[in-house]
């Protein structure tokens, strides 16, 4: 495996054998023990996670609790991935990865135990990089009122859900094919809940690989990739009918073409991120020359800039790296060094 530093997130993932092989479901297993791959408890750390748990109720009471798988570790082991996973909560997470002394937390983690994460609620996010049948990816933007980078452009995703795999009776060994299998289908969820693509318009997921966002106390996501049966066209008629379980979670849809695909590999390379990359309410449309609010191309989207020689896509590709979340960002260079993005060729074409 390998981990790369991209401005305030890590990525982990594997060098594929083949250009464009991402990791199947057959190549990953999960070790699912809640109690030995749970958080370590503290009372004063259990103190400040209740605290800040109110407080942000107390601002914002769309916010709900909800048991979450934990992401404890991961290594290889005969050719998978095996992922050690334990049960944590939104709650921890608010006043763990997300509190305002998170490094703290790690420090002492590192001391007491060796183990940054022991005290940090870690739990598994899952995204999902959609490429259409015409080449278009699609990106959402966040609402307002979301816990975590509200008004940033995002990949759909979420977390799955401990409830649909802990209320039925399993042995063992079929939990740990039941919790990994929840995991990977909630990204297909997610992107049939937040935008409204069906499930069977997806073409099987494969996995790019672990981001880990730096700033949130390491937080781990799980990012995948899928290509889907309908055109760009077809996806923006879906959304805008509004019937998807989510449809508050998201404020518009943003489409990429390829030309903004291929001009990201440059500045996903280059790019350095401020280290606060929170895109406040304020901020949410300073590009709106370049996408409007219904998440149609504006007529400057892939145009040449005036007379400063930028290549078509350029202009839409920076919008995308200075308004896109962490994870989209960590899950755009996994998607990157995997293959999966269209580039330019030496004659100017892109493929």
């Amino acid at each position: 495996m390998e981990r790369t530093r991209l401005g305030q997130v890590e990525v982990v993932w594997q060098r594929p054998a083949t250009p464009g092989a991402a990791i199947k479901l057959s190549q990953v297993a999960a070790k699912f023990e809640p109690s030995k791959f749970a958080r370590r408890a503290s009372w004063d750390i259990d103190q400040q996670v209740n605290k800040l748990w109110e407080a942000k109720r107390a601002k914002n009471s769309r916010l709900y609790n909800g048991d979450k798988f934990r992401l404890a570790g991961w290594y290889r082991e005969e050719e998978k991935w095996v992922l050690e996973i334990g049960v944590t909560s939104y709650k921890d997470l608010c006043g763990t990865n997300l509190a305002h002394n998170a490094r703290s937390l790690q420090e002492r983690g590192s001391k007491d135990f060796g183990n940054a994460q022991a005290y940090m609620s870690d739990p598994i996010g899952v995204g999902v990089l959609v490429v259409t049948s015409d080449g278009f990816l699609v990106a959402v933007r966040r609402a307002g009122w979301t816990g975590e980078y509200p008004g940033a452009l995002d990949r759909p995703g979420g977390h799955p859900e401990p409830e649909r795999v802990l209320t039925t009776h399993h042995t063992h060994s079929s939990l740990d094919d039941a919790v990994l299998k929840e995991v990977w289908t909630s990204a297909a969820h997610e992107v049939e809940d937040e935008v409204g693509i069906p499930k069977d318009q997806l073409d099987h997921l494969t996995l790019l690989g672990i981001v880990l966002n730096v700033e949130a106390g390491g937080r781990p996501s799980l990012e995948f990739f899928t290509r889907c049966g309908l055109s760009s066209s077809e996806v923006r008629h879906l959304y805008k009918r509004g019937c998807q379980a989510e449809v508050d979670e998201t404020t518009s849809l943003h489409l990429l073409p390829p030309p903004t695909l291929a001009s990201l590999p440059e500045l996903l390379h280059s790019h350095s991120p401020t280290e606060n990359c929170d895109v406040t309410a304020s901020a949410m449309w300073r590009r709106q020359e370049i996408i409007d609010s219904n998440g149609e191309r504006g007529s400057g989207s892939g145009e040449r800039g005036s007379g400063s020689g930028e290549r078509e896509g350029e202009r839409e590709a920076r919008w995308v790296m200075e308004e896109a979340s962490p994870a989209l960002r960590g899950a755009l260079f996994l998607a990157l060094q995997h293959n999966l993005l269209p580039h330019v060729t030496s004659a100017g074409e892109i493929v």
